[in-house]
């Protein structure tokens, strides 16, 4: 899973959605669509998200991100690390997608 930290405030669209620019991450390939990730503000909060859209600019690749919740340090850094079920606690992590995602505003017109 990738780590993104952002050295600048980030500009938001909209409820829980970041929008960030390839060129101002640390990253070493492009990220593709539905990928989870893990975002670390300039504050140094840390918040588990998922790439929602990708855009291509002339000069750059923009990302849009679905913010989830916020992570304490121990499960970022297992995140990043990559989730083992012999070593990791899966339920958990599932509980605090979940709680992530329940607090994100629904769409009234989404269909599932």
């Amino acid at each position: 899973m990738e780590f993104i930290e952002l050295n600048s405030p980030a500009r938001v669209s909209g409820e829980h959605l970041l929008v960030i620019a390839h060129s101002s991450t640390k990253l070493t390939r492009g990220l593709d669509h539905g990928e989870p990730v893990v975002i670390q503000t300039d504050r140094g909060e840390l918040y588990a998200a998922e790439v929602v859209d990708i855009g291509f600019w002339p000069e750059d690749t923009v990302y849009t991100l679905a913010l989830g919740a916020r992570l304490p340090e121990n499960l970022a850094r297992e995140r990043i690390a990559g989730l083992d079920p012999t070593q990791h606690d899966l339920a958990l992590h599932e509980i605090v997608d979940l709680l992530g995602e329940l607090a994100r505003p629904q769409d009234p017109d989404r269909k599932d």
